[in-house]
């Protein structure tokens, strides 16, 4: 007489998948049902289902707070954005777009920091970062490693570099590259704080601010 084929677990998982409405009418077997608990006694699997149930819904909730703190955020980056995308718009030299800049990146946005500098042969001057020296645009750009924009900690000489200084306190930085026509450089923020700014971090706003600038700075005259 053959053996009929062991039941293993797996297959007790399967049926219940196959057949998820098993329980459905068989009250008493389910309250006869119990689950070891690690940290308590056995629970009955309606509690154990319950339990289950109650922490799906703290994890739920928890998601929907984060996506509502992201979109608040992210609606405060956008008016942020906005008014400084206007207020280049509106500027009338160089020396506006660079009080543009000011303004809202430590105002609105709370930089420590903040530097652009400008790959030209033209005199430039102050506030506007002329660098001249072919071999230090060159340096500036291996920073990036072929990408368009850097975020993170840079040994000090680097960070000053991007910034147009001989030396700064900022610990870590984002920048991105401007690429335009007759126009290239280099838009730079900074941080006291090592971990304002991370490696992991995402640079879209500076790059939408470097693409506005690659394209508004050829439209207005320096001075």
């Amino acid at each position: 007489m053959s053996q009929l084929p062991r039941l293993t677990e797996a297959d007790v998982v399967q049926f219940l998948e196959d057949h998820p409405e098993f329980f459905i009418g068989k009250d008493a077997l389910l309250s006869d049902m119990r689950i070891p608990h690690n940290s308590g006694p056995a629970t009955s699997l309606v509690e154990r289902q319950l339990a289950v149930h109650r922490e799906r819904n703290v994890e739920l909730r928890q998601r929907l707070s984060d996506l509502l703190e992201n979109a608040r955020r992210n609606d405060q980056l956008f008016e942020k954005s906005r008014r400084l995308v206007l207020a280049l718009v509106e500027a009338e030299n160089w020396v506006g777009i660079q009080a543009a800049l000011d303004d809202s990146l430590r105002k609105d946005f709370g930089v420590d920091a903040w530097a652009m500098l400008h790959f030209t042969e033209r005199q430039l001057e102050k506030p506007l970062i002329a660098i001249h020296s072919t071999e230090r645009q060159r340096t500036t750009h291996r920073l990036f490693k072929g990408h368009r924009a850097l975020c993170g900690q840079l040994p000090a000489k680097d960070i000053a570099m991007l910034l147009g200084v001989d030396s700064s306190d900022a610990k870590s930085l984002a920048s991105a590259q401007i690429r335009g026509r007759d126009n290239n450089g280099v838009l730079t923020i900074a941080s006291k704080n090592p971990n304002d700014y991370r490696s992991s971090m995402d640079t879209l706003f500076l790059d939408y601010i470097a693409d506005v600038l690659a394209l508004r700075l050829p439209q207005i005259p320096v001075g």
